[in-house]
């Protein structure tokens, strides 16, 4: 019994101590959210990580895709071959055998000038028989 008194005593000075009694320690309750409410919110806003990688991805890769064509439509020098050599050529023998007048031959030159002209400026204009193979040829 003693042991009893000499607990209670100290239990006693311990509630004093902390200026909380140790019996009203259960009376305040204070209400607790369930731990495991906010995460399965949060997982339903956000999406998954491979959804996002694959988001960014393709992101990138549409990016980059315009980013190229826009360059090589634009910008990207280009070879274009003008075989000005056979078409005046051409037009001579055209001329000297009849077959043009002297208003038709001017406009036939005129015809190979708008064609030049119209080149864009991205195009590098060269000789056509100085092509071996693979450049684009302007046919006026």
């Amino acid at each position: 019994m003693n042991e009893e008194r000499e607990s209670l005593s100290m239990s006693e000075e311990i509630s004093m101590e902390t200026s909380e009694p140790l019996e009203n320690k259960d009376a305040v309750s204070v209400p607790k959210e369930h731990p495991n409410t906010y995460p399965k919110e949060q997982s339903k806003r956000q999406p998954g990580t491979l959804v996002l990688i694959g988001a960014c991805l393709v992101v990138s890769l549409g990016a980059s895709l315009a980013t190229v064509a826009g360059y090589d439509h634009w910008y990207a020098q280009k070879i274009v071959a003008v075989d000005i050599k056979g078409y005046i050529a051409q037009q001579r023998d055209n001329y000297l055998a009849g077959k043009l007048s002297d208003e038709e031959l001017r406009k036939s030159f005129d015809r190979l000038e708008a064609a030049i002209t119209s080149i864009p400026k991205n195009r590098v204009i060269i000789m056509g028989d100085a092509v071996v193979r693979n450049a684009e040829t302007v046919r006026p």
